[in-house]
């Protein structure tokens, strides 16, 4: 009799020992899923970054035209500036 109550509490004893390698288990899984879910969200935010990256990159260029577009205008500033002078040259 008591060799099958030994028996009966090993046989218990294993099923909560089996019971908590699941739970272990679900929770390795959910970690798991866990770290899945940062992993997307680490590229998200880097491919955020290189739309950020890139956008700055279309500003640097549009402010570079524009800084080409203000020498030019200076250029022409200068030419009109020499064309008076010399107008004026002829006129005196």
């Amino acid at each position: 009799m008591e060799f099958k109550a030994s028996l009966m509490k090993l046989k218990y004893s294993l099923m909560e020992f089996k019971a908590s390698l699941m739970k272990l288990k679900y929770s390795l899984m959910e970690f798991q899923a866990s770290l899945m879910k940062l992993k997307y969200s680490l590229m998200e935010f880097q491919a955020s970054l290189m739309e950020f990256k890139y956008s700055l990159m279309e500003f640097k260029a549009s402010l570079m035209k524009f800084k080409y577009s203000l020498m030019e205008f200076q250029a022409s500033l200068m030419e009109l500036k020499y064309s008076f002078a010399s107008y004026t040259y002829r006129l005196s």
